[in-house]
């Protein structure tokens, strides 16, 4: 995918504000390796330009470039939702319906987009540490399990194993609730795999501790301060 993005990263680079100005879309089908493309992004509902780059791997100014040639296809749309973060890509309907995930298009929130950049953060730390696993986003989970009762942000297949993967970013309720949640967790899966920020990292390590939690592995969200 690295080198295709980056054979076919020709046009301009990107305006600010370029979400106001539409223009008729180049009618096509989209290239083999944009599918790959399409589907992250369908699955993970929308990545930051940073972490774009990333996905694909390529400088940050290809990674505009290819937003680009996708937002001109009809495929993606992009913009700068919030004042201190890069722009953001996600799909539009159409590229949505080509991604072949069954997923609707939406946007970005701006209450969501901490926990996506930290999911998708996790997702690229994976990908670094196990190319040969299997990511299953949290959108096939909900799909797979409906928004009733305990779901991880995604999973984690590798092997025979499966692994819950949940991103935390602080306590949203008592130990006692977050021991039910994860105790349900391991009685599904391999392991449970907990990224969360610094400050939650030693709440849930004592509780790994505490209830001697084999399955239960805690970690600190990659790049969180």
């Amino acid at each position: 995918m690295e080198v295709e993005a980056r054979a076919h990263a020709k046009d301009g680079g990107l305006q600010r504000g370029a979400t106001a100005h539409r223009r008729r879309p180049v009618l096509r089908q989209p290239e083999r390796w944009e599918f790959e493309l399409l589907r992250l992004l369908s699955e993970q509902q929308g990545v930051p330009f940073d972490q774009l780059a990333r996905f694909i791997g390529c400088e940050p100014a290809q990674a505009s470039r290819v937003v680009r040639r996708l937002f001109k296809s009809g495929f993606a749309d992009y913009g700068r939702i919030l004042h201190d973060e890069p722009h953001w890509a996600w799909l539009t309907s159409r590229g949505a319906r080509l991604s072949g995930t069954g997923f609707a298009s939406r946007p970005p929130k701006v209450g969501a987009m901490a926990r996506m950049r930290a999911v998708n953060e996790v997702r690229l730390h994976i990908a670094g540490r196990a190319p040969e696993a299997r990511w299953i986003c949290g959108r096939s989970v909900i799909r797979e399990q409906g928004r009733l009762g305990r779901r991880p942000n995604a999973v984690v297949e590798i092997g025979r194993e499966r692994h819950a993967i949940l991103v935390k970013h602080g306590i949203r309720q008592s130990r006692w609730g977050e021991r039910d949640i994860l105790e349900s967790l391991m009685r599904g899966y391999d392991a449970v795999i907990v990224f969360c920020a610094p400050a939650s990292t030693n709440v849930y390590r004592r509780l790994a501790a505490a209830n001697d939690w084999p399955k239960l592995i805690v970690c600190e969200i990659p790049g969180s301060d």
